[in-house]
């Protein structure tokens, strides 16, 4: 498990072994990876053997591969039936952040903490920031369709968000009504009867957005109230505070580890190994301030 960026190779690994230890050659090894969705991206296609007992896959992301943690599953079968299992996981994210994080905290170079350990903890604390630095609109009624100025007539779907630009707050890179969803809408039947419906977004950054029934037509006249639910970005927001800020924050998460003396191994008692001085409060601090540097707003407690 690591981190990679749009445009990258994820190299998939596997030895195979018998119950002795020794490199064997399955009948069949497959190599399977899912989107954070659970969709497959590779479905059941043979790895490639380099050696006896070792195989490999490549798997190139796209230049516009959706942000989040992916997972591999490789099936071996023997020539018994017998099948082995192994698992991967993977994250795409912007930047490199393992190294980030690691030349933040002082830590040796994979000694103290494994990058899987950091690019787990980065992943959860990048999703927790996007929604302390978005800011969250609730049932709001959606504007009028800004080239036409047509309301819920039965036959227009085009209209726009009070408020822009509409934030990516599920982090896979693309403002949309996708799994999980930046943005969605619900609406009232004629009855009262309330229920979801569909959004597309045209464009983000002036929340211009698609609004349709489930089964894809206009919303009717009769409607007794229509509602979106989004987040936008604040402004003057900035992409590279942002990442500092989960730095900060996944700098947090990794530093309760070493909390307490009984936590640390010698190997952690080094002279350039800050961590172990640095109480764990600090991180949570750095990272509030700079919340605080990109929305431009004064938050409570730092």
């Amino acid at each position: 498990m690591s981190i990679y960026q749009r445009g990258e190779t994820y190299v998939h690994r596997i030895t195979t072994r018998d119950r002795t230890g020794k490199k064997i050659t399955p009948t069949t090894i497959k190599e399977n990876i899912y989107d954070q969705c659970g969709h497959w991206l590779v479905h059941s296609l043979p790895m490639v053997v380099d050696t006896v007992g070792e195989y490999y896959y490549n798997y190139a992301l796209s230049s516009s591969a959706t942000y989040g943690r992916y997972s591999s599953k490789v099936t071996a079968t023997d020539a018994a039936g017998n099948i082995s299992i192994f698992r991967d996981e993977f994250y795409v994210l912007p930047w490199d952040g393992v190294q980030d994080v690691r030349q933040t905290m002082g830590l040796p170079e994979a000694k103290s903490v494994d990058d899987d350990t950091i690019a787990n903890s980065l992943w959860n604390s990048y999703l927790y920031a996007l929604k302390d630095m978005y800011l969250h609109h609730v049932n709001e009624t959606p504007s009028c369709n800004p080239d036409t100025g047509a309301g819920f007539d039965g036959s227009n779907t085009k209209f726009k968000t009070p408020c822009y630009p509409v934030a990516d707050v599920n982090g896979d890179g693309t403002v949309s009504n996708s799994c999980p969803s930046d943005i969605y809408v619900t609406w009232k039947n004629s009855v009262g009867s309330m229920t979801y419906g569909n959004v597309t977004v045209d464009n983000a950054d002036f929340g211009e957005i698609h609004l349709y029934q489930k089964n894809g037509s206009a919303i009717p006249e009769d409607n007794q109230g229509v509602y979106i639910n989004y987040w936008t970005e604040p402004e003057g927001y900035d992409e590279y505070l942002f990442q500092q800020a989960a730095v900060r924050l996944a700098c947090y998460e990794l530093s309760k580890r070493f909390n307490s003396l009984n936590e640390i191994t010698l190997q952690d008692i080094r002279s350039n190994n800050a961590l172990v001085i640095i109480d764990p409060a600090l991180w949570m601090k750095e990272y509030k301030r700079y919340l605080r540097t990109n929305r431009g707003i004064i938050m409570g407690g730092v």
